[in-house]
C-alpha cells in the first residue's frame, strides 16, 4: 500500500517488485512464449544484397567535377538512389526478370556505392531478385547517361551550325562596309565561342567512352544467404523479455497504488494514524502453503516464538514508562486476522517470564482458545454470565512451562453484546484481572459486531491485530473510528502473517530462549 506514486522511493519500487514479482514473471513467462510461438510460425526470409559502383564524376560530362563538395556529392548519390527506385529501372528488372520483382535501394554514408537488397523466403530468388536489379540499374544508367550525352552533341552541334550561319552573314555584311572594326569584333567571338564548343565535344566524347566502362558498375554480387536474417530469434526474445518487464513492472505499480491492503510496518502505522507497531509476527509455519491448524506452538526457539517475547518485551516497555498493564484486550477489524492467536501465544510468552496469567475467549460468535489450549468449550463466560454464576476457571499448563489459566467462550442463548455489554460481565472481567498478574481478553473483532467496544473500557491496553495482506486501511480506519468513539487508543498495534524480510527475523535470532 503506497499513499501516492510521487512518494514512493527506489527502495519503494524495490519492494513493490519483490511483493508482484509473481506478476512480473508471470507477464514475462506470456510475452516470451508469444514471441517464441510467432518466431516458431513465421516463415524464415533470407536477404541478399548486391552493391554498385557510382562514378559521380563522369555523371554530368557539362560540369566540372573535379572539386565537387561533399554535400554535392550526397545529392547526386540520393539522385541516383531516386533514379534506381524509378520506374524505369523496375520495368526492365521485370521485364529480364520475368517477372513482377522488388528490391529496397540505400545509399552508402562512407563510399558511392548502392546497395541492392531483396528479401525472400528462397535464398537463391533472394540473390537473383537483388542481381537482376543492381544489373538492371546499370543498363538504364548507362543508357540514360548515353541519352545525355546525345543531348548535350545535339546542342552543341546546333550552336555549332549558328555560329556558321552567324559568321557568314557576317563576312558578307564585311565586303559591302568601309567600318570593318566591329564587324571584325563579332566574328572574333564567334571563332572563339566555336573553339570552346568543339573542345566539349573532344570532352564528351572522351568522357562518354569512359562512362560506358566506370561510370557504373558491379561492385559485389549478391550471393545465396545461408541463414535467414527474420525471425530473429534472439531479438524477438530479447524484446519480449524487456517488454514483459516493462508492462509486468506497470502492471504492478498499478495494482500496488489500487490496492491499500497493509503490507508491511510502515503501512499499518499509517493506516492506524501513527499507532506504533508493537509486534511482528511471522507465519508459525515455514510453508505458506501448509494447512492452517488451530494449535498452539509450544517450542521455545524459531522466529514465531522469538516475535512474542519482542511483543512481550514492548509491552513491560509500556509498564516500566509508568502505565500499569493488568489487561490486555487483543482484538481485530475483521475475523481471520489471528487475533486469537496472539492472544494465545502472548499469554504463553508472559507465562514463561514467571507471570500469573488468565486468557478470556469473549467472542462467542467464533470461541478458539478452547482449541488452541485443547480445553473444552462447555461451561464458560456464556454460561457464566447468563446465570451470573460462577464460571468454572480451567487451568492448563503452557508446555509444562509457567501457568497459564483460560476461561473459554461458553455457550448460551442470550446475545453475545448483552451479555458484555452488562455490568455484572464488567464487575466479573475487573475482579479478574486484579486475581491475575496479567489479564488477557481474546475480544471479537470490531467492524462485524459490536460485543467489543464495552470490553475496550474495561481493558488497560488494547492490541490492534492486522493480518498482512488481508486487512486493507479503510477497513483499519473504520476499526480506529469505533475505537475513538469508546475513547481508547491502541496501545500498539501488531501485523500478523508478516514475511521473514519483514519481520526481521532470520536465522540467526531462531534457537535464543
Amino acid at each position: 500500500m503506497a499513499d501516492s506514486v510521487a512518494e514512493l522511493q527506489l527502495t519503494d519500487y524495490l519492494d513493490i517488485v519483490g511483493r508482484r514479482k509473481w506478476i512480473i514473471v508471470a507477464l514475462v513467462a506470456v510475452l516470451l512464449a508469444a514471441a517464441i510461438a510467432m518466431s516458431a510460425l513465421q516463415t524464415p526470409q533470407y536477404r541478399a544484397e548486391a552493391r554498385v559502383r557510382v562514378d559521380l564524376g563522369s555523371s554530368n560530362p557539362l560540369d566540372d567535377t573535379t572539386n565537387v563538395s561533399s554535400s554535392v556529392r550526397s545529392r547526386n548519390l540520393q539522385n541516383e538512389v531516386e533514379f534506381a527506385n524509378s520506374d524505369r529501372v523496375a520495368t526492365r528488372a521485370a521485364i529480364d526478370f520475368g517477372d513482377a520483382i522488388g528490391a529496397s535501394v540505400a545509399a552508402s554514408t562512407n563510399s558511392d556505392t548502392l546497395s541492392f537488397t531483396a528479401v525472400d523466403a528462397d535464398p537463391q530468388r533472394a540473390a537473383d531478385v537483388a542481381n537482376t536489379f543492381a544489373n538492371a540499374y546499370v543498363a538504364e544508367s548507362s543508357l540514360a547517361s548515353g541519352e545525355r550525352f546525345i543531348a548535350a552533341v545535339s546542342v552543341i552541334n546546333n550552336r555549332l551550325a549558328e555560329i556558321s550561319t552567324e559568321r557568314l552573314a557576317l563576312e558578307r555584311e564585311l565586303l559591302s562596309t568601309t567600318d570593318t572594326s566591329s564587324l571584325q569584333i563579332q566574328i572574333d567571338s564567334l571563332d572563339a565561342e566555336e573553339t570552346r564548343l568543339r573542345a566539349q565535344l573532344n570532352q564528351i566524347d572522351v568522357s562518354s567512352q569512359l562512362n560506358n566502362s566506370a561510370s557504373v558498375s558491379i561492385l559485389n554480387e549478391a550471393g545465396a544467404p545461408g541463414s535467414p536474417f527474420a525471425p530473429s530469434w534472439v531479438r524477438n526474445i530479447g524484446l519480449a523479455l524487456v517488454a514483459g518487464a516493462i508492462l509486468g513492472a506497470g502492471v504492478a505499480l498499478l495494482l500496488e497504488t489500487l490496492d491499500d491492503t497493509i503490507l508491511d510496518k510502515r503501512d499499518l502505522e499509517r493506516a492506524t494514524d501513527g499507532v506504533p507497531v508493537i509486534g511482528v509476527i511471522p507465519p508459525p509455519l515455514k510453508s505458506r502453503f501448509a494447512k492452517r491448524e488451530r494449535r498452539l506452538i509450544t517450542s521455545r526457539t524459531g522466529a514465531f516464538t522469538e516475535a512474542f517475547r519482542s511483543l512481550r518485551s514492548a509491552i513491560e516497555l509500556g509498564q516500566a514508562a509508568g502505565t500499569e498493564i493488568r489487561s490486555i484486550l487483543v482484538t481485530s477489524a475483521n475475523p481471520s486476522e489471528g487475533k486469537s492467536t496472539v492472544a494465545a501465544h502472548l499469554a504463553v510468552a508472559f507465562a514463561r517470564s514467571g507471570a500469573n496469567v488468565l486468557v478470556i475467549d469473549t467472542d462467542m460468535h467464533n470461541p478458539t482458545q478452547h482449541e488452541l489450549f485443547g480445553i473444552g468449550n462447555d461451561n464458560g463466560l456464556a454460561e457464566h454470565l447468563s446465570s451470573v454464576g460462577n464460571a468454572e476457571i480451567i487451568t492448563e499448563q503452557a508446555s509444562g512451562e509457567g501457568l497459564v489459566s483460560v476461561i473459554p467462550a461458553g455457550s448460551s442463548g442470550s446475545p453475545p453484546a448483552e451479555l458484555l455489554r452488562s455490568v455484572p460481565a464488567q464487575e466479573f472481567i475487573e475482579k479478574l484481572s486484579y486475581a491475575y498478574d496479567l489479564l488477557i481478553i481474546d475480544s471479537p473483532p470490531l467492524r462485524p459486531v459490536a460485543d467489543t467496544l464495552p470490553l475496550v473500557r474495561i481493558a488497560d491496553a488494547t492490541l490492534l491485530v492486522s493480518m498482512r495482506g488481508q486487512t486493507n486501511a479503510a477497513e483499519l480506519d473504520q476499526a480506529m473510528e469505533l475505537l475513538a468513539r469508546a475513547q481508547s487508543r491502541p496501545l500498539g498495534a501488531v501485523l500478523n502473517g508478516a514475511d521473514e524480510s519483514t519481520s526481521g527475523y532470520g536465522y540467526g535470532y531462531g534457537n535464543n530462549k
